[in-house]
C-alpha cells in the first residue's frame, strides 16, 4: 500500500503580522513564514519611519508611499543588477530622489 505524501508547495498556512500596532492575518506557502515576517517588519519599519516624520498623514496615505517607496526600490536594485553601467546608476539614483521628493511632497499635503 502506498502511502500519499502531501505537496507542501501548494499548502498554505495563516500567520499573524503586525504592523503599525494593527493585527492582519496573511494566507502563504507553508515554509515561508519567516520571510513574511522579514516582509512585514521592514514595512512596518518603513510606515513608522514616515508616521514619525509626517505625523498628520493617515495610515491609508503612509501605507501607499511605503509601497511606492518599496516597489522604487526593487525596480532600482533589479535595474542594476542586470545593467552595471555607472552612469545608468547616476540615471537610477537621480530618479529615485526625484520620486522620493514628490512621495514627501505629498504626504505634507493636508489632507482633504
Amino acid at each position: 500500500m502506498s502511502k500519499t505524501i502531501p505537496d507542501t508547495a501548494s499548502e498554505t498556512k495563516a500567520v499573524k503580522l503586525r504592523i503599525l500596532d494593527k493585527e492582519v492575518q496573511i494566507a502563504c506557502k507553508a515554509g515561508e513564514e519567516n520571510d513574511l515576517a522579514k516582509a512585514a517588519a521592514h514595512v512596518d519599519k518603513s510606515m513608522r519611519e514616515l508616521r514619525l516624520k509626517n505625523a498628520s498623514s493617515n495610515i491609508e496615505k503612509i501605507a501607499i508611499v511605503t509601497a511606492i517607496n518599496t516597489a522604487n526600490a526593487l525596480l532600482q536594485s533589479r535595474s542594476i543588477q542586470v545593467n552595471d553601467s555607472s552612469s545608468r546608476d547616476s540615471a537610477l539614483s537621480d530618479k529615485a530622489a526625484k520620486i522620493n521628493s514628490e512621495l514627501e511632497a505629498l504626504l505634507n499635503e493636508p489632507e482633504r
